[in-house]
């Protein structure tokens, strides 16, 4: 009896990993940006006032630099919801690809009120209007708390799970250390 010899198998060729979407990539960008601006951040949680427009500047800086456009405040009428007078923190777009993401931010911080919860409703609300027409949105929320980590402090998490958006799943999570003990979470959600 002869030996059989196999056929010599073919290679393997690497599957190609999928593109992430410019949500999710304009999310890494983001956090990333944040993680590397942590000790401003714990300064500005500090004085328990709104640092929102220093954030949104932060991502603007981080999608730039990142080879995308961006517009601050820009009006959903301009990506196509008719008659809309409301206006998105972000508006991203990669020249690359000719993709587009509208971004809704929410910074809250331990002395937030009630009244974000509210904004951050109406901001879920808004970028559903827009992926009605088509435009892909992002929510961003950073949540920051010198006191404690947020992902363990049941009055946080109450807090947050009052929004429509925080008990959706989402893959697009951060967690970062903030000051001596605290915690700052970047979570964001497509909206499509």
């Amino acid at each position: 009896m002869g030996t059989v010899k196999k056929a010599p198998r073919a290679p393997r060729v690497p599957r190609k990993a999928a593109v992430p979407s410019l949500s999710a990539q304009v999310f890494k960008v983001a956090a990333d940006r944040l993680a590397q601006r942590s000790a401003d951040a714990a300064l500005f949680a500090e004085t328990g006032r709104s640092w929102q427009p220093w954030c949104r500047w932060e991502l603007l800086a981080a999608c730039l630099g990142a080879g995308w456009t961006g517009t601050p405040e820009s009006a959903y009428a301009q990506v196509g919801v008719a008659g809309s007078r409301e206006h998105a923190d972000l508006l991203v777009f990669d020249p690359a690809t000719g993709h587009r993401v509208i971004l809704e931010l929410t910074v809250i911080h331990d002395w937030s009120t009630n009244k974000w919860i509210a904004d951050l409703n109406a901001g879920t609300d808004r970028l559903r209007r827009a992926a009605s027409v088509g435009v892909v949105g992002l929510q961003l929320i950073v949540a920051a708390s010198l006191a404690s980590p947020i992902e363990v402090n049941r009055t946080w998490l109450g807090w947050l799970a009052m929004s429509r958006i925080w008990s959706q799943p989402t893959d697009m999570k951060r967690a970062l250390p903030l000051g001596v003990v605290g915690q700052m979470l970047v979570h964001g959600w497509e909206i499509t």
